[in-house]
């Protein structure tokens, strides 16, 4: 016959019998979560000697790199805070001064337009009123036609960089 099958005895024993050659085979043994990989690493204990030594210091190891590794990583992510929050004081900073410089170069263009506007207001006040009297001078009137158009296109290109300045005032 076969060597795997086991021969049934004639006797009442409750425990089955060994295999005809003599050997227990070896059934593996069923333990917690980690029990194959610290069979692996730690083959003792197989053999039923616990020597906890060399497992209690991976662990210890394990403990000690992992911590490192946190208290490292929160120093370096610190450090780059800290300097995220300084470069946009800076930056806030280089704003403040540039949104002041714009608002003075706003109140200075202000100021021009309106004494261009009041220039020019006077000076068609007075076309106005010298009108009837200057009437036979082609030359004082030509002057004063051109004085007016140089002034209306200075009042144009101041209106045009105000627009500019406010526009650049909006978008910082």
């Amino acid at each position: 016959m076969n060597d795997k099958y086991i021969h049934a005895s004639s006797t009442t024993s409750s425990t089955l019998p060994l295999p005809a050659d003599g050997k227990q085979e070896r059934r593996r043994r069923r333990g917690g979560l980690f029990s194959s990989l610290f069979n692996t690493l730690n083959p003792s204990q197989a053999t039923g000697k616990r020597n906890w030594l060399p497992t209690g210091l991976a662990v210890l190891l394990w403990a000690g790199l992992a911590y490192g590794g946190y208290a490292f990583a929160m120093h370096t992510l610190d450090k780059q805070q800290q300097a995220v929050d300084l470069r946009i004081a800076q930056v806030q900073k280089e704003n403040e001064a540039q949104m002041q410089a714009m608002g003075e170069q706003i109140t200075l263009v202000q100021d021009e337009m309106e004494k261009v506007a009041s220039g020019l207001a006077n000076i068609q006040e007075e076309l106005q009123m010298t009108g009837e009297t200057i009437g036979g001078t082609d030359k004082t009137k030509q002057a004063l036609q051109e004085r007016i158009d140089q002034l209306n296109k200075q009042l144009v290109e101041l209106k045009a960089s105000l627009k500019k300045l406010e526009d650049a005032a909006r978008a910082w």
